[in-house]
């Protein structure tokens, strides 16, 4: 951070044993020189994320349902489409018609 813009403000919250025993974890994991730092870095990524991740899990929860819903419509939409159309022909067909062609032409 810039000298310009030095940090003066302090952000304060409590955790419990497990909650602190998780983010010291959490901050050798990801190598960060200190919880503060991680803490700060941590909050400064979620402010700056994409909109429609702001909310965390509860974003990333709504898009698969939305995508979830995209495909239960696509699949019956296909479903709908093989039950209205004309069943295709039997593999054995093929095979008689390919036969009565080499047949018919005097191979």
């Amino acid at each position: 951070m810039s000298v310009l813009r030095p940090r003066n403000r302090l952000v304060n919250f409590r955790l419990s044993e497990d909650e602190f025993d998780k983010l010291r974890a959490s901050c050798a994991l990801h190598g960060s020189r200190s919880i503060s730092d991680f803490a700060r870095s941590s909050v400064l990524d979620r402010m700056e994320a994409a909109p429609n991740s702001q909310f965390g899990n509860q974003g990333r929860l709504f898009h698969l349902d939305h995508k979830v819903a995209e495909l239960e419509l696509r699949v019956s939409q296909l479903l709908q489409a093989l039950q209205t159309s004309p069943p295709p022909p039997h593999p054995a067909l093929f095979e008689h018609a390919i036969a009565a062609r080499s047949g018919a032409s005097g191979d």
